[in-house]
This record gives C-alpha cells, structure tokens and sequence, in this order.
C-alpha cells in the first residue's frame, strides 16, 4: 500500500513534496525491516556494500538451493529459507541518524552489526564520479546529492560538499563509538574485503548465526569478484539498478568502476594531498588504521589490497 502510494504520488507531484513524501516512507519501511533484522550491515554509500550484497546474497542461495533471481536482494531470503538469517544492508541516510545517538544504539543494541569502513578519500572519488556520471536524476534528489558535479572540482566536493569529508569522518567516528559499545559487532574494512575475502565473509556468516564453509566462502567470492560484476554490470546480467552501467563507453560511470585500494592519490596533487590526509590524520578515529603513514604505496595497482584493516 505504501509502495503504491509512492509512486502514484511521483506522478502528480513536484519535486520537494514528491521527494519528501518518498523519504518519509522509505523511512517507514526502513525502521520496519531494521525492527526485524537479526544482522545489519552498516556502511557509506561507495564504501563497498553492493559488493557485499552479490557476495551474502550468493553464498546463502548456492548453500540454501535458491534460485539465482534472489541475488542481490539480500532482504528476502529469509522468507524463502527461515534458517537463513534476517539480513539487511542498512539504507544510510535512514541509520546514520542511529549511530550519530547514544551509544549503544536502541535500535540496534539486540542486532549482530557490521560496520563497513573503507579509506574516506577512496570512497568520496568513488562518490564523486558515481553522482557525476551514473546517479540518475532522482536518486540525486532522495540521497540530497549534487544535481551537477560540471564546474565542481573534485577537491571542492571534498572540502564544501554536505556529503564531503568532514561529514563523512563524524559518520565513521559515530560507527567506531557504536561499536565499541555494542555486544555483537565487528568494523570490517573494504581494504580487508579486498585482501582476504574469503576470511571476511566467513567472519560475517559466523557474526550472523548462520556460518558457511570455506569452500562456500570461496565459490560466493569468486563469483562476486571485482571482474565478474564489473563483467555482469556491462551486461546486464542480474537487471538491476544495483549494477548497471549509466555509459558502456565509459569506465567512470560504471558502478564497478574500479576497486583500487587507495587510488585516491591518483586525482589530487601533492599539496592537494597534503591538506586531504592532514583532515584525516587528525580527524578520523586512529583505530581504522587510515593515517597517512599507515596507508599502502601510491602505485598499488587495481587488484593490490592493503594489509588486513579489519578491527574486532
């Protein structure tokens, strides 16, 4: 009923009420499924998540004989196999507004949590070329994104932007103080997701209640690897939003666009650098591991993950 209220009203109202209206029931429909979740993945958007979607999505349909149409939805296996556990990958702009209050968290202080981190100068380039060249117009207007990135540098979206740097660093320290209070949680990094993938998705399963073999582990990682999606994402495969290239033509529009542990340092200048992972050094919760002296060298090619960052 509230899905259809949605859409009936995008139809006939202009932009603010329309916008506002889909966020109030998306919100609706958000604290329901968190109400219910018994695991929820916590993470920025560009932080790695849709990853980790084809990644769960896949090990529990191949260990539960579900068809392959589940994949990515995550939300609904559950209902297809109740000894799956209730997963749900937490809509951000909906659960920051938990993690940024008391800690432990009311809603969800009886959840398994995974918090997803990932360097946040990586994840804002990823950011920034996802709102430039694959966002569609309406998904710019829900999540409060830039409607035109054209005459806007990439070190002004950092520095200027309400989804910049800063907003992002007091987001990842309200994770790491949720954490730190909470029974059943785990901070897992995306450079870790990247260097040992299969060790990581045990570690989720095992958090969840509903643990998977290493041989599972590893069948659902070698599916849901960089070259596969990006591959599944050029074509199609899985016809959904969540991978779908805006521009075939061009690499940057991909939502798989490219995966390098730290590439930031490949769009900024030296002093640009500078002033970035000063913020960093400074701001961010020393325990995620980004300062800039701990960080992997600047020529770490696409498939060269960092050392293990993950925090228990």
């Amino acid at each position: 009923m509230l899905k259809n209220l949605e859409e009936t009203a995008m139809g006939v109202l202009p932009d603010r009420p329309r916008i506002a209206l889909k966020r109030y029931l998306r919100g609706i429909r958000e604290r329901r499924k968190l109400a219910l979740a018994d695991l929820v993945v916590i993470a920025h958007p560009k932080a790695g998540s849709t990853w980790l979607r084809f990644q769960l999505s896949r090990v529990y349909q191949k260990k539960y004989g579900l068809s392959e149409d589940v994949i990515p939805n995550v939300e609904v296996l559950h209902g297809l196999n109740p000894e799956i556990p209730r997963l749900l990958m937490g809509a951000y702009n909906y659960v920051k507004l938990d993690v940024a209050g008391p800690a432990p968290a009311p809603q969800l202080a009886d959840k398994a949590v995974v918090f997803i981190s990932r360097h946040p100068l990586d994840i804002l380039v990823s950011l920034y070329f996802h709102v430039k060249k694959h966002a569609l117009h309406e998904r710019k207007l829900i999540n409060d994104w830039p409607l035109d990135l054209t005459d806007v540098s990439m070190m002004q979206f950092m520095l200027e932007s309400n989804w910049g740097l800063r907003p992002l660093i007091r987001f990842y320290n309200d994770c790491m103080r949720q954490h730190r209070s909470m029974g059943r949680s785990m901070i897992l990094s995306y450079e870790a997701m990247r260097g040992e993938p299969v060790e990581s998705l045990m570690a989720i399963a095992e958090l969840a209640g509903a643990p998977v073999s290493v041989e599972e582990a590893e069948e659902a990682t070698a599916f849901a690897s960089f070259d596969n999606l990006r591959r599944a994402e050029l074509e199609n495969r899985f016809n959904t939003t969540r991978l779908r290239a805006a521009n075939p033509k061009d690499p940057n529009s991909f939502k798989v666009r490219r995966g390098k542990v730290f590439g930031y340092r490949d769009h900024f200048s030296q002093s640009e650098l500078q002033v970035l992972e000063r913020i960093v050094d400074e701001e961010l919760d020393l325990a995620f591991g980004y300062a800039s002296d701990s960080v992997a060298a600047p020529d770490a090619g696409p498939g060269e993950a960092a050392p293990s960052l993950r925090a228990d």
